[in-house]
């Protein structure tokens, strides 16, 4: 599967970063161990079936020179599942390929994750926007579709009952 992470995630990314140094830093509980971004219920195994396709090509990563997109890929994942766990992606991408692909985007990510904002900035339109955009390049349109149409229906039926 190829990253599709366009010039203007990228935007957002650094956008992010730059504001952060201008919000409050006040009392926030944010452990290792969870995840940046939260999912539900449909996105979470989603991103397992990218998780586990991942890990099949790391076995083979060197063979086919696509190792760092392997790893820049579960830094991306773990942003949903373990940010401890995409720190070490991201910094892994940064020991082993400082002059990569993703070495900028690595560095942005590892800034943003270091931060220490409040989980509540991550409720911002902006991480909003920027949460949506990576489940785009890394979940498959129709697996993505479905999801918010299962999302939707749930929705409608909640809306319905007393």
């Amino acid at each position: 599967m190829e990253i599709r992470m366009t010039a203007h995630s990228f935007l957002l990314v650094l956008l992010i970063v730059s504001g952060l140094g201008c919000a409050g830093t006040g009392p926030f509980v944010t452990l290792p161990s969870s995840a940046f971004f939260e999912t539900d219920v449909q996105e979470r195994e989603a991103l397992r079936v990218v998780s586990r396709t991942q890990e099949s090509r790391r076995a083979n990563c060197q063979q086919y020179a696509t190792c760092e997109e392997v790893t820049y890929t579960r830094g991306l994942v773990a942003l949903f599942e373990n940010r401890e766990d995409a720190i070490n992606a991201f910094q892994e991408l940064r020991t082993t390929s400082p002059n990569g692909r993703y070495a900028a985007s690595s560095t942005r990510w590892l800034t943003l994750l270091q931060g220490g904002q409040p989980a509540s900035t991550r409720q911002s339109p902006l991480f909003i926007q920027l949460r949506q955009e990576i489940l785009h390049g890394l979940l498959e349109p129709d697996t993505l579709a479905a999801s918010r149409k299962l999302k939707e229906q749930e929705r409608r039926i909640a809306e319905v009952r007393p």
